[in-house]
This record gives C-alpha cells, structure tokens and sequence, in this order.
C-alpha cells in the first residue's frame, strides 16, 4: 500500500478555478489567530496553559473551515472536484499481509514463537 494519492484527470486542458482570497481567510484565519495569540501570551508571559487548546481549536476550525467551503462549492456550484478528483493508491495486499502475519510472512511468527518461548539462549 505505496504510493500517493493520483490525480485521474491531470490534463492541462481542464480549467483550474482558483479560490478567492477571503475564503482563504477564512480557512487560515484560525491558525493567524492562533499564531498571534501564541506570540503575544509568551511576549507577555501571561502563561502558558492556554495555547495547546487554542492550537487544537484553530486546527479543528481549519478542518470544519474546508469541509464546509468544499461542500459549498458542491452543492451551490455544482463542483465535486474536491471530492472525486483522486483516487487511492493500489493496494497489492502486501499490507495485508504483513499486518497479519499470513502468507509469504507466515516465517516471521514463527520466528517470533520460537524466540519468544525458547529460553534456552538465555542460560
């Protein structure tokens, strides 16, 4: 399970709408603001102990932030780009595999077992 995520239709034909800068605002404004208020509280020193939660707000309003201008696109221009425009990378079972122990890596559970339980190397 290598790979990246892969453009389906990269052509240099297909027109490219750019996002317009206060929607871009909107979006990075929580993470501005987060930057700001970091920089401010330790010039002051007025403490610490608020900026891990201002950090995860601002990341979750980033996230909401997208998804909301990415839905609206969708549904008030019709543009579902942002949601079928890649697709995921080939999966060849390798992962599978690996993760379960089963196949061509069947030998390293059994190495694991015989290394595990033999305590004979220890004596």
């Amino acid at each position: 399970m290598t790979g990246s995520f892969a453009a389906q239709d990269g052509g240099p034909d297909r027109p490219v709408r750019r996002t317009a800068w206060p929607v871009r605002a909107i979006v990075l404004g929580g993470l501005a603001l987060a930057a700001v208020c970091t920089a401010v509280a330790l010039a002051l020193d007025t403490g610490a102990e608020h900026i891990g939660l201002l950090w995860v707000a601002a990341i979750a309003w980033t996230a909401a932030a997208s998804l909301a201008g990415a839905l609206w696109r969708g549904f008030g221009h019709g543009d579902w780009r942002a949601f079928s425009g890649y697709e995921l990378p080939h999966d060849d079972g390798d992962m599978d595999e690996w993760s379960s122990r089963t196949g061509r890596y069947s030998w390293l559970g059994e190495m694991e077992d015989q290394l595990l339980h033999d305590h004979d190397h220890l004596h």
